[in-house]
């Protein structure tokens, strides 16, 4: 049922080109301007890494976060607007069901923006390589679990697709350029730096960037996505459920 219903999602996902487009070129392009603009010298400012090697696997993560924040919460508020949730529920077609869907096509988004911003910085610069790929796509999972779980409540509470949008952007933007996708973090306050570590945004980056540049496993990072992942999906199944 969960295949089918992610082919029929995907099918119908297509005809919305504009979220596979931001999901997909909108973190290519910022990481091509930040990249050529900063090059890929050692800098204190990035933690002693070049730019390129310091954004790349932030930008690799910006897929999850505009997929939980903008793609998956305005998919669902749309068909909350339309009826298609009850249209789904009265053909037998359980939550659980239609929230694997969304995270199948989720991972599948995520999977391909996040290939091209690592063949971009490839393309772009003399990129360092993960220090630990498995960890890398470890981190990339846990986010898109937990980003998931997000925008299924996103979806689930907004009134409107125009809201989601709305609110999933102000979310966006005005977390993850001072989480790493804007100004290194060595230019910003402490204390801004100090809240954005603990944001979702801030988790899934620590647990992506911190196994490239052969930190380890960021254990507190992946807990913490991991807790939000399961309190998301339980809250966003008994809404769907009531749906």
């Amino acid at each position: 049922m969960t295949l089918h219903l992610a082919w029929t999602e995907t099918k119908l996902l297509a005809r919305e080109p504009l979220t596979l487009l931001v999901g997909v070129l909108f973190p290519l392009v910022l990481l091509v301007l930040l990249g050529t603009s900063f090059g890929n010298d050692p800098d204190p400012d990035f933690g002693g890494v070049g730019g390129t090697d310091f954004y790349v696997p932030v930008y690799a993560t910006a897929a999850v976060a505009v997929m939980g924040l903008l793609g998956v919460p305005t998919h669902v508020a749309s068909y909350r607007q339309e009826g298609v949730l009850r249209r789904y529920r009265a053909s037998g077609v359980r939550p659980g069901a239609y929230m694997g869907s969304q995270l199948a096509i989720t991972t599948v988004i995520v999977a391909v923006g996040s290939a091209l911003a690592i063949v971009a910085g490839f393309a772009t610069a003399d990129l360092t390589p993960p220090e630990s790929p498995g960890g890398v796509v470890v981190g990339l999972l846990a986010g898109v679990v937990a980003f998931t779980g997000i925008g299924l409540v996103l979806g689930a509470v907004l009134p409107t697709a125009r809201a989601a949008q709305g609110v999933g952007l102000l979310i966006f933007f005005g977390l993850f350029f001072i989480a790493g996708g804007g100004p290194p973090p060595s230019l910003l306050p402490d204390a801004i730096n100090d809240f954005v570590e603990v944001t979702p945004i801030g988790l899934v980056i620590s647990a992506v960037s911190r196994p490239w540049h052969g930190e380890g496993l960021d254990t507190a990072a992946l807990l913490a996505l991991g807790a939000i992942a399961a309190s998301t999906a339980l809250i966003a199944y008994r809404l769907f459920h009531r749906e």
